[in-house]
């Protein structure tokens, strides 16, 4: 069966997100547990936590993945951002902890021009300084659009970090990130290429995410824009070969497209939804 949902807001409490992915129909979800946008980070109530606690495990809506701060950066050479995402992620792992949904989304993040070799090396002292923190907890290392001096890009990148870290640690693929890094994954050859070698080099058990979103722009423009489902480079067909590959669709997928009006969360998740052929052959 798939696993599909919506990236929620928590902003009317984090126990109310199951009530909202019922009624969109989603069976599992990913959640940012405090603004993206700001280091500030408040712990939800004793009691926001029970019942949270209490209704994850009562419905199936499983796995809920939570995504770190936008400002959270282990790569950086800047000591004083350094040591506040080391930080953010430590307070973090405490919240999945109490939650009991083990599943933490990381960006790798920019050298800020230092190079690629010295952006690798800070991420993974950085998560091996926190392995006393995440014994509970498994890193979720996103994929990259290949912007200017942003790490992940490259499968190159994502074997590094696993290959060096001592953390419990796997992958999120973004559809729109890895088409705008040159994977082409829209196409039926292109698509099987880019997880054969996704699985030689990193293992697809190692995979445990998919974002998925289109791409307002082309194959390898490096350029991380979202669109809805089929509106944009990818296509209609690219995401009907996505969401029924023989590898891919058993792991859950979660949309993180537009909030521009042009379509709601729970349209695109439609479109998904009648893209599947349940009779794929296995």
């Amino acid at each position: 069966m798939h696993r599909l949902g919506v990236h929620l807001s928590i902003a009317k409490g984090i126990e109310k997100i199951f009530d909202v992915a019922l009624q969109m129909g989603c069976n599992c979800t990913q959640i940012f547990s405090h603004s993206p946008r700001s280091w500030y980070f408040r712990f939800p109530s004793d009691e926001q936590i029970d019942e949270f606690r209490s209704r994850y495990h009562r419905y199936d809506i499983k796995p809920v993945f939570v995504h770190q701060s936008y400002l959270v950066n282990l790569a950086s050479p800047n000591r004083t951002v350094y040591m506040r995402s080391i930080d953010s992620i430590k307070r973090e792992a405490q919240l999945v902890s109490l939650l009991d949904t083990r599943y933490i989304v990381i960006h790798p993040g920019s050298h800020l021009g230092k190079g690629e070799k010295v952006g690798l090396e800070n991420i993974v002292n950085a998560l091996n300084s926190l392995s006393n923190y995440l014994e509970d907890v498994e890193i979720l290392v996103e994929m990259t659009a290949g912007s200017k001096n942003i790490i992940g890009s490259r499968f190159e990148h994502i074997e590094y970090i696993l290959n060096n870290t001592v953390v419990e640690s796997g992958v999120v693929f973004d559809t729109c990130h890895l088409f705008a890094a040159g994977y082409d994954i829209k196409s039926e050859e292109g698509l099987d290429r880019t997880i054969e070698e996704f699985e030689t080099r990193i293992g697809i058990n190692k995979l445990k995410l998919i974002h998925l979103n289109d791409s307002k722009y082309a194959l390898g423009s490096n350029k991380d824009r979202h669109e809805h489902i089929g509106l944009g480079k990818i296509g209609i067909d690219g995401f009907r070969r996505i969401v029924n590959h023989r590898k891919l669709r058993n792991k859950p997928m979660i949309l993180e497209t537009p909030m521009d009006g042009v379509r709601s969360d729970e349209e695109n998740l439609n479109v998904v939804k009648s893209l599947i052929n349940f009779r794929s052959s296995p």
